[in-house]
């Protein structure tokens, strides 16, 4: 498997060959260059490998309910099972290292439904469509010789996928190391669409913005004592010194905001409403921990909820069930 996806990355990445990169990913491609690039972690997931479960709860406001006819909108207290991780596939990644991180939500809805999100601390995507992602991961996967990435093939990968370019820009001045994971805002990042009770659409983005206004982020310098695993010591401490919570904020499209490319920002003013509060309750890292077994597929979505035709959002799905196969297999077999 290796050698076929290093053979896949000199041809897509080689000289000349730029075209090529825009030929149509498949999730099995994407999972398999996942694992390429970081490596397999038996019984572990191929991307946001690290993490920590926590369980929680959460409450929407009225101004929800207008926009949504979900129970998850409806007022009432909702269970929550959810997950903090580090975006990519190492499991040992250090805490302070700079990156992406994410907040991954199952909310538990009185009727039964099941509602799932996966959101990023970044304000939009990197790329806008399933092959740049694949093409990323195999342009950056080091190479064995050198143990790090060919700069030739990370500039042809830019050079193909210029939106890149967007997202760079608006995180240029931050450090990317989380004074805590309770103290990130998390993004949807692509379009939804809520229907009310009266069959009205509106598209819109969300975010979870923590209640306490703290820097969210470290400089190098303050980081360079802390322990490798500090982000869960972080959680629990602040969780025994009081309540984490989040505002739930979504925002309503206007006019011409782009609904199916998460590379792009939405600019300009805005309506945003507050949708309701998300309580941390406990963190959990043991192997019996809830969200293990939980592919928090972001396209398992209840009534009064549905997604975009964005087709990175279309392409998780399938990606995260190949994953999702092939830990539960690996689980099974080290029984």
């Amino acid at each position: 498997m290796k050698k076929s996806i290093l053979c896949l990355a000199l041809a897509t990445l080689g000289a000349g060959q730029a075209a090529d990169v825009h030929a149509q990913a498949t999730p099995a491609q994407i999972v398999s260059a996942l694992e390429n690039k970081f490596g397999v972690y038996p019984g572990e997931r191929r991307n946001h490998t690290k993490g920590i479960c926590f369980t929680g709860e959460f409450q929407a406001t009225p101004e929800a309910a207008e926009l949504s006819r979900s129970p998850l909108f409806q007022g009432v207290p909702v269970a929550v099972t959810g997950r903090f991780s580090q975006a990519g596939g190492n499991l040992h990644i250090a805490d302070h290292t700079p990156n992406a991180h994410g907040m991954a939500l199952r909310f538990t809805l009185p009727d039964g439904q099941l509602h799932q999100m996966a959101m990023l601390d970044i304000p939009f995507f990197d790329v806008a469509t399933p092959e740049g992602f694949l093409q990323k991961q195999l342009a950056t996967t080091p190479d064995p010789a050198t143990g790090k990435p060919d700069p030739g093939k990370v500039q042809t990968f830019k050079n193909a996928f210029p939106e890149t370019r967007r997202l760079a820009q608006a995180l240029a001045d931050q450090s990317r190391i989380p004074a805590g994971y309770h103290r990130l805002s998390y993004n949807s990042i692509h379009t939804f669409m809520l229907e009310n009770t009266e069959g009205q659409t509106t598209a819109v983005r969300w975010s979870f913005v923590p209640a306490e206004d703290q820097p969210a982020y470290l400089s190098p310098e303050q980081a360079a004592s802390l322990d490798a695993n500090y982000l869960l010591q972080a959680l629990q401490t602040q969780l025994d010194a009081g309540e984490i919570r989040w505002h739930m904020q979504i925002t309503l499209a206007n006019d011409g905001d782009p609904l199916t490319d998460p590379s792009q920002p939405w600019s300009g003013n805005h309506k945003v409403i507050e949708a309701g509060i998300l309580k941390l309750q406990a963190v959990n890292t043991g192997a019996d921990a809830a969200c293990r077994s939980i592919n928090f597929d972001p396209l398992r979505l209840s009534d009064g909820v549905k997604a975009s035709d964005d087709p990175v959002l279309q392409a998780r799905s399938p990606a995260y069930a190949i994953s999702f196969g092939k830990r539960s297999q690996e689980a099974s077999l080290a029984q």
